[in-house]
C-alpha cells in the first residue's frame, strides 16, 4: 500500500561497456501498475536524478539507441544506483530503426518548442525563415521581432546570446541555415537565472547536436530562386574517442538578395513619392569549432570558437517625385544611388567552460569569454535632381565607417538541492568597449572635402555586474519558483566632432542599480491538466549603435540617426499558461512598458524625414494565444496558433505632440502535414497577419503567406531531398501608415518572401555515442545590443 510523503529521489551514472559516459539515454519510472510517474534523460556526464512523491514498489528503465534497455526493480524511499552499465545491443546500425514521434510543437510549464527539423518549408531556408514559422513571433520589415505581438525579444543560441541586435541580428540568422536548427524555445516566462533583457521573453535557438561516436556529420546543399538564383551550403562534424569530443561546422549563403520599398508622404504643403530597388550582394558565412575534455565523470573542460563573416557589395537606387497635392504634374525629380563598393562584418567569440556536476545534484559551472565584433563600410552616393529631363543640381557624397566592439564577461553558476528542493546562484560580470568612426566628405570633380556636421567618433564603455539567487520546490501536484536578479550598470559616452574647425567632446555617464524578481507556480491536478502563473520585471537596453548620432544617407530627403541619450526601458511582465493533454495550449500574457523606445519617423526641416530610436512614454501590451495539435488521421497532422493582442502607446514625439494610441491585432498560423504514397511527405503552411500598430504610431495593414513542401527519403534514410515554394501567391506585402500635423506618410516594400527552393541532406556516421555539450556564455546579453 502507498503512503502520502515528501518528495523523494533517486539518481545514478550511465556507462557502456567501455567505460564512457552515455549522454541522452531516456530514464524512465514506472509505478506498480506500470504507468510512468517521470522520465528524464542523462546528462553530457552520464548523470541522471529523477524525483517522485510517493513511497512504493517502482521499476527503473534505461534507454538508448544501439543499446539493450536496461530494468531494476527497487521499493526503497532514496535511491543512488550507482554506476549502471548498459550493453551494446546485438543489433548493427543499419537494423535499428527508431519510431519515436515528435510533434511539431511541445509545450511545458514555462515554454513552448517549435521542432524546426520537423518542418519541410523550413528546410533549405535560413534561421530567419525558420524563426517566421514560429508560434506567436512576428518579424516585421524593420527587422523587428515580436513575440504575441510585443516587440523587445532575447535571442539566444543554444543558450547563448547572439550577441547581435536588430539588423545585425537579422543578417545573422539569414547566414544561419534552418537544416542545421533543431528548435526554437519560446520562454515567456525567464527565471531569476537568465540575464534581465527581454521584455517580451526569450527566443533560444536550439542547434542540431549529433549523437554519434568516431567521426559523423551532415551535409546539405541546396538552391533557391525569388528574384536572384542563391547558393547555401552546410555541413556539421562531431568525432568522439574516450574523453575527448570535437566537433564544428560551416555553412555559406551565396547570391544576391531583392529588396523593393518605397514610401509616398505629404510634408508642408509636398508629395515626396519615393521608390527603391535595393540589391544586397553580401556573402554570409559561419563557422564554429568546440573541443570538451572530459577530466572524469564529474569534471569536464571544454572550449568553443564561433565566427560569422559578411561580405560584398550592394546597391540602393532610390528615385523621388516631388509635386503638389492632388496635382499629376511633377516640380523635380531626385534620383538618388549608393554604390557600397565596401562592406565587411566579422564577429568572433571565444568561450572557455569548466563544469562539475555529482550525483546529489550539485552542479558548479564557470564561462569567461571573449568577443569581438568588427564592422567597415565604404558608400558612394550621387544625388541628382532634374525637372523634364534636364538636371537641375548634383551632389555626390562620400561615408567611410567603422566600429568595432569588445566585450568581455566571466559568469560562475552554483545549483544544489535544497531543503527538498533546488537552489540555483550566480554571479557575473561583464565589460563592453565600443569605438566608432564615421567620416563624411562632399565629392566634387577634382577633391573630396570633410564634412565636420556629419562627421564623428563616438566611444561607449559600459560595466555590468549582477547577482542572482533562484530557488524551486515541488509540494506534490504544484511546484513553485522565485528568484532575484540585482543588476548595476555604469556606463559612459564619448562624442567627439568638430565645429568651425574646433574639437568639441560631450560626455554621457549613467550608474544604475536595478532589482527583477521573478516568480511562478505551476500545478497539474491531474494527468491531463497543468496550469501555470509567472510575473517577471525585465530591461531592454539600447543597442550599442543606435546610441550613435552619426547619420546614415538613403538619399539628401530621407536618413537615419542614432540617438545618444536613448535610455533603457523597463517592463513588468506576466503570464498565465493552461495545457490540455499537451495537445492544447492557451496562454494569457500582460506587460507594461516604462521608458517605451521605438525607432519613428520625424520630419527635419521642411523637406526631409528622419528614422530615430527616442524614448517615447509607455506601451501595455495584453494577449491571447491558443495553440492547438490535431490529428484527423495516421497519414495527416495540423497544428494550429492563433494570437490576438491589444497594444496601447502613450507616446509623445514633443511637447505639442501627444498620442495615445489602441489597436487590437492578431496572427493566425495552420501547418499541415501529410504522409504520401510513394514514401513523400508533403506539408502546407499558411499564416495571416491583421492590421496591427508596429513601433511608435505605424499602422500596418494585413498580411497572409502560404508555402508548400515535399520531402523524400532515399539510402536507409541517410539521404533527403526537399522541394520547398513559399509564398506563392506574394501576399506577404508591406504596407503601412503613419501622421500627425501636416505630414502623413504611406510605405510599402516586398522583400523576396516568395521562393523555391532545393534542398539534399546527407547524414554519416560510425556508430551511436553522445554529442557536444550545450552551455551558456557570459556574453549572452551584452551582444544582443551590438547593431
Amino acid at each position: 500500500m502507498l503512503a502520502q510523503t515528501s518528495s523523494f529521489k533517486i539518481n545514478g551514472k550511465i556507462l557502456n561497456e567501455a567505460q564512457q559516459t552515455i549522454a541522452n539515454a531516456t530514464v524512465s519510472l514506472l509505478n506498480s501498475e506500470n504507468k510512468e510517474v517521470t522520465k528524464t534523460v542523462s546528462n553530457a556526464n552520464g548523470l541522471f536524478e529523477l524525483n517522485f512523491d510517493v513511497k512504493g514498489s517502482y521499476q527503473l528503465i534505461i534507454k538508448h539507441t544501439g543499446f539493450a534497455a536496461y530494468k531494476a526493480t527497487f521499493e526503497l524511499d532514496n535511491k543512488d544506483f550507482g554506476t549502471i552499465y548498459l550493453r551494446a545491443s546485438s543489433q548493427t546500425l543499419n537494423e535499428v530503426v527508431v519510431q519515436a514521434k515528435q510533434n511539431l510543437i511541445e509545450v511545458d510549464a514555462n515554454s513552448i518548442t517549435y521542432n524546426v527539423s520537423k518542418s519541410l518549408t523550413a528546410q533549405g531556408g535560413n534561421a530567419l525563415d525558420a524563426l517566421k514559422n514560429a508560434p506567436g513571433i512576428f518579424i516585421d520589415n524593420n527587422n523587428s521581432i515580436a513575440l504575441n505581438g510585443k516587440q523587445g525579444a532575447m535571442i539566444l543560441l543554444d543558450g547563448k546570446q547572439t550577441y547581435l541586435s536588430s539588423k545585425e541580428i537579422v543578417d545573422l540568422l539569414r547566414s544561419m541555415p534552418a537544416s542545421g536548427i533543431k528548435s526554437i524555445e519560446i520562454i515567456n516566462s525567464p527565471t531569476a537565472k537568465y540575464d534581465a533583457a527581454g521584455s517580451s521573453g526569450i527566443i533560444n535557438i536550439k542547434t542540431l547536436k549529433s549523437q554519434i561516436q568516431g567521426f559523423n556529420g551532415t551535409t546539405t546543399a541546396g538552391i533557391s530562386y525569388g528574384a536572384y538564383l542563391r547558393q547555401n551550403q552546410d555541413l556539421s562534424f562531431n568525432y568522439r574517442n574516450n574523453k575527448i569530443n570535437v566537433y564544428g561546422s560551416y555553412n555559406h549563403f551565396f547570391g544576391y538578395y531583392s529588396y523593393l520599398y518605397g514610401s509616398d508622404r505629404i510634408q508642408n504643403g509636398k508629395t515626396y513619392d519615393s521608390f527603391t530597388d535595393d540589391v544586397d550582394k553580401r556573402k554570409k558565412m559561419g563557422a564554429r569549432l568546440g573541443v570538451d575534455y572530459t577530466i572524469d565523470y564529474k569534471n569536464t573542460l571544454g572550449i568553443l570558437v564561433n565566427g560569422n563573416f559578411i561580405f560584398g557589395g550592394g546597391i540602393t537606387d532610390t528615385k523621388t517625385d516631388i509635386g503638389l497635392p492632388n496635382s499629376s504634374n511633377i516640380d523635380q525629380t531626385l534620383n538618388a544611388i549608393n554604390d557600397y563598393y565596401h562592406q565587411n562584418t566579422e564577429r568572433y567569440n571565444v568561450n572557455l567552460n569548466y563544469k562539475y556536476e555529482d550525483t546529489l545534484g550539485k552542479i558548479i559551472n564557470i564561462d569567461a569569454d571573449y568577443g569581438f565584433y568588427e564592422k567597415s563600410a565604404g558608400n558612394l552616393q550621387s544625388n541628382i535632381y532634374s525637372t523634364h529631363n534636364s538636371v537641375t543640381k548634383e551632389n555626390y557624397y562620400r561615408t567611410l565607417n567603422g566600429a568595432k566592439i569588445y566585450l568581455k564577461a566571466i559568469k560562475a553558476d552554483y545549483t544544489t538541492n535544497l531543503w527538498k528542493g533546488k537552489l540555483e546562484t550566480g554571479i557575473k560580470y561583464s565589460a563592453i568597449e565600443t569605438n566608432n568612426n564615421s567620416r563624411f566628405f562632399q565629392v566634387f570633380n577634382t577633391n573630396e572635402v570633410f564634412d565636420e556636421r556629419r562627421s564623428n567618433t563616438f566611444k561607449f564603455d559600459e560595466n555590468i555586474a549582477s547577482v542572482y539567487a533562484n530557488y524551486k520546490k515541488t509540494f506534490g501536484k504544484w511546484v513553485v519558483q522565485g528568484g532575484l536578479r540585482v543588476e548595476n550598470s555604469a556606463s559612459e559616452g564619448e562624442l567627439a566632432f568638430k565645429i568651425n574647425g574646433k574639437d568639441s567632446l560631450e560626455n554621457i555617464k549613467r550608474n544604475y542599480t536595478n532589482l527583477f524578481p521573478s516568480f511562478s507556480v505551476s500545478v497539474k491536478p491531474s494527468e491531463n491538466h497543468n496550469f501555470s502563473f509567472g510575473y517577471s520585471r525585465r530591461i531592454d537596453r539600447p543597442a550599442y549603435n543606435d546610441l550613435n548620432p552619426f547619420v546614415y544617407l538613403l538619399d539628401e530627403l530621407s536618413f537615419w540617426q542614432g540617438n545618444p541619450f536613448l535610455k533603457p526601458q523597463l517592463s513588468h511582465r506576466f503570464t498565465l499558461q493552461y495545457v490540455f493533454k499537451s495537445n492544447t495550449i492557451i496562454g494569457l500574457n500582460f506587460s507594461h512598458t516604462n521608458q517605451y523606445s521605438a525607432s519613428i519617423t520625424d520630419t527635419v526641416a521642411k523637406t526631409s524625414i528622419v528614422m530615430i530610436p527616442r524614448n517615447l512614454g509607455t506601451q501595455q501590451n495584453i494577449s491571447l494565444s491558443i495553440t492547438q495539435l490535431y490529428n484527423p488521421t495516421k497519414w495527416w497532422d495540423i497544428t494550429f496558433n492563433g494570437t490576438i493582442y491589444h497594444i496601447q502607446n502613450k507616446i509623445s514625439f514633443d511637447k505639442y505632440r501627444n498620442l495615445n494610441l489602441k489597436q487590437f491585432a492578431g496572427r493566425l498560423n495552420i501547418q499541415q502535414r501529410f504522409k504520401m504514397p510513394y514514401k513523400i511527405t508533403g506539408e502546407v503552411l499558411g499564416f495571416l497577419n491583421s492590421k496591427r500598430l508596429i513601433g511608435g504610431n505605424e499602422i500596418v495593414k494585413p498580411t497572409s503567406q502560404i508555402d508548400l513542401g515535399l520531402q523524400r527519403n532515399f539510402m536507409n534514410n541517410s539521404a533527403t531531398l526537399r522541394l520547398a515554394f513559399t509564398d506563392i501567391y506574394k501576399g506577404n506585402k508591406f504596407y503601412s501608415a503613419q501622421n500627425f500635423d501636416d505630414f502623413r506618410m504611406k510605405s510599402y516594400g516586398y522583400y523576396e518572401t516568395r521562393q523555391i527552393k532545393l534542398n539534399f541532406t546527407y547524414k554519416f556516421a560510425d556508430s551511436k555515442a553522445k554529442g557536444p555539450r550545450v552551455r551558456n556564455s557570459a556574453l549572452e546579453n551584452e551582444n544582443g545590443r551590438i547593431k
